[in-house]
């Protein structure tokens, strides 16, 4: 850097979000007298835009044809050699700096060439390169004076880094990087695994795992904390909250299964230990100080929740026994926030920041899957007398959120008791996902929200305008993870595939201008962050992860540590899809492809030793037929387009497609109990496949049919009796 120019500068790209200590190797330095030490600035970033800062001015003074200098209200924008761009839009027109100036009208200004073709106004924009600073917090200074290594202090979240020399002289460097301080999953730590033949879902579905290890903390970083913890955000709030841990936990789980362990442990701990005498839990922990942060109820809802959490994954029943008094404790406490109505009452926060008073749907909602998911703890480990009492609470509950919060005239789920024409996105979805709304309300619901739709997710609530946080953001990745949830509970997987790529699929293309490598807080309506404050590797944007893995390729666990599982894929428009997810008895696994044009289906199911659980096999249409290649597997129902099989452990392979008289008997042979009735039934099938005429084939088919029913009852049970005799009608 010469005197008086402009600062040396190298801008550091790491092609995704890291987080450590940056560091920068110094083989030389020469200060320039009288100086005797040099002075290395380093600032960091998660995306390029917000690294610069003074990027925009304006013109002080109108501007002729010709001119090569312009009065300006700052030159802090420039410097010799950078651009400067005069106007916006398709007036601009851009330069290149040879002289920087003073500021102001009767200022010397910024000279450029070649000379203006267009005259512009005073107070028309004027951008140049600016400054390089934090897109949040403190930049880092080093003073050079020998040749060493220099080691700034902890940056959480960044992908950009520049490194500028602010005093005049000279520094050589040898190396520059960060020491990784996040956790670093390498191919081998990565216990699951989803991919599929969409590369789009593949990148998302690794993403969001990625977001989970940025988000996770080894001991010995966070100062707060002695044990490894998982925090909201890489760059901030970095401190552990419970209604993003609600996200990530189950991502971290499902992608690198037992390595996440201690940081689950160690955040759900470290929420736990601080429990008021109230039997309230905290909301945060390493926010604003290193103690507890009571922000709202609902997050002492989701504390608990996250333990539940871990248990169903993990199948830790000593851990989860232990804290039963507690769970039981914060779900006490709740239930003195019940006004006469029998609804909760907390004039307090919601996720998107703003407090929201009166009986509002969705803090009922956190309390009723509180109980929900303690009816399914006390059930494992509690007692039957808890369970009863929470199943009464949960009734009550539920009948006075659909009583009092359901607004019949819209058909939709209200915000609060006093606001009864504002339908917010998370009531209403959660009220799907978690059973509350009724069976037929729900398709009225999702579409409601789906007609409302914008280009790159769905908004805080209905009708426009949408309520806003206080950023102004009217999409949220939390209530949007719910919309997703709500959709694949009702088997609408398109929609919910559709809302995933409408919102993620930005996040994951290399050229946003915002690309991590991970997941947002906030976007805007354009699907993209707005300011440098916004975290671009945040808990709660990782849900599609979870939902890439229980949904889409459909695995999930029904009893702790997947003793027993169910894998239901819900395969939408993919051709294919395979994954697997880590347990307490080793690797589920399960691959699946179709053929849409021709109603196939084939899918293997590989369970651990000492599990099993139902294999739901889809089916194009109510006339396809499934059936098991392998041996072993019991067929338990017909449930919607989907045949139903149990399963132990072991390697388990199972088709489906449109009926023929070939699979009919397939299927006769794996019904029928009585092989005399198995053959009397397939040499009807067969002379019906060979008749040369209608009326032949019919007889056949009556034949089979009446058959069939003599058997109802024997050789066929019920419900294998309708299936056969509807596919059978299928084939006249």
């Amino acid at each position: 850097m010469t005197p008086g120019g402009p600062s040396a500068i190298v801008v550091l790209d790491f092609g995704k979000e890291v987080g450590g200590t940056p560091y920068v190797a110094v083989s030389a330095s020469t200060p320039t007298a009288p100086t005797t030490s040099n002075t290395l600035r380093v600032s960091t970033s998660e995306a390029l835009t917000f690294l610069n800062t003074n990027k925009t001015t304006t013109l002080s003074s109108t501007t002729s044809v010709g001119d090569t200098n312009v009065k300006v209200g700052s030159v802090a924008p420039f410097y010799v050699g950078s651009p400067i761009t005069i106007d916006t839009g398709t007036g601009s027109e851009t330069r290149t700096v040879t002289a920087v100036g003073t500021a102001g009208t009767a200022g010397t200004g910024i000279t450029f060439s070649p000379g203006l073709t267009s005259a512009h106004a005073a107070g028309t924009t004027v951008t140049g390169i600016g400054t390089y600073a934090n897109d949040n917090g403190s930049q880092i200074n080093f003073s050079i004076t020998t040749p060493q290594t220099y080691t700034g202090g902890l940056r959480g979240g960044f992908r950009f880094a520049s490194i500028a020399l602010t005093t005049p002289g000279t520094v050589t460097l040898t190396a520059a990087g960060v020491n990784f301080k996040a956790y670093r999953a390498s191919p081998d730590k990565y216990q699951g695994y989803f991919i599929s033949s969409d590369d789009q879902l593949n990148k998302i579905w690794y993403a969001g795992a990625y977001t989970a290890q940025m988000d996770m903390v080894p001991t010995g970083v966070a100062s707060c904390f002695n044990v490894p913890v998982i925090f909201d955000g890489a760059k901030r709030d970095r401190a552990i909250w419970s209604g993003d841990l609600m996200i990530t936990n189950p991502v971290a789980m499902l992608s690198i299964g037992s390595n996440s362990v201690p940081y689950i442990k160690g955040s759900i701990d470290s929420i736990i230990n601080l429990q008021a005498a109230n039997g309230r839990l905290t909301s945060a922990v390493g926010f604003r100080g290193c103690g507890a942060f009571d922000y709202a109820v609902t997050y002492s809802a989701y504390s608990a929740i996250i333990a539940t959490q871990y248990y169903r994954y993990t199948g830790d029943t000593a851990y989860i026994t232990a804290l039963l008094p507690k769970l039981e404790a914060a779900t006490a406490y709740h239930a003195t926030r019940l006004d006469a109505n029998g609804l909760v009452v907390t004039n307090d926060n919601d996720y998107w920041q703003t407090r929201q008073n009166g009986e509002v749907t969705e803090y009922s909602l956190a309390y009723y899957e509180l109980l929900q998911d303690m009816i399914w703890l006390e059930h494992q480990v509690g007692t039957p007398q808890k369970a009863a009492e929470y199943t009464e609470k949960a009734a009550a509950l539920k009948e006075a959120i659909n009583s009092r919060l359901w607004n019949a005239s819209a058909g939709l789920y209200q915000h609060t008791d006093t606001r009864p024409n504002v339908f917010p996105l998370d009531a209403n979805m959660n009220a799907i996902r978690l059973g509350v709304a009724p069976t037929d309300k729900v398709q009225s619901i999702l579409t409601y929200f789906k007609d409302r739709w914008q280009a790159h997710g769905s908004e805080i609530s209905q009708p426009s305008p949408s309520m806003a946080d206080p950023g102004g953001h009217t999409i949220e990745p939390l209530n949007n993870t719910w919309e997703m949830m709500a959709r694949f509970h009702s088997d609408d997987a398109a929609g919910a595939l559709d809302l995933l790529r409408r919102m993620w699929g930005v996040q994951v293309d290399p050229n946003s201008g915002f690309y991590t490598g991970t997941f947002w807080e906030f976007v805007n309506s354009e699907g993209l962050p707005t300011r440098g404050f916004d975290s671009l590797a945040h808990a709660w944007g990782a849900g599609p992860t979870q939902l890439l893995t229980e949904s889409v390729l459909g695995a999930t666990s029904v009893d702790p540590g997947y003793a027993t599982w169910q894998v239901k894929p819900q395969p939408s428009d993919l051709g294919w899809a395979q994954g697997q997810v880590p347990t307490a008895s080793g690797p589920l696994t399960v691959k699946w492809a179709q053929n849409t044009g021709a109603g196939k289906f084939h899918m293997e199911v590989v369970s651990p030793a000492g599990t099993g659980g139902e294999v739901w096999v889809p089916l194009a249409s109510a006339t396809s037929v499934s059936v098991p290649l392998t041996p072993g597997a019991t067929f338990v129902q017909r449930a919607g387009n989907y045949d139903v099989y149990r399963v132990g452990a072991g390697t388990f392979q199972f088709s489906s497609q449109p009926v023929t008289f070939q699979s009919l008997q397939q299927l006769v042979t794996y019904f029928s109990t009585d092989p005399n009735v198995t053959e009397g039934l397939n040499d009807k099938l067969q002379a019906a496949a060979a008749a040369k005429s209608a009326v032949v084939r019919g007889n056949q088919l009556n034949a089979f049919a009446n058959q069939v029913k003599a058997q109802t009852g024997k050789a066929l049970t019920p419900d294998k009796a309708q299936i056969l005799l509807m596919l059978a009608t299928a084939l006249r």
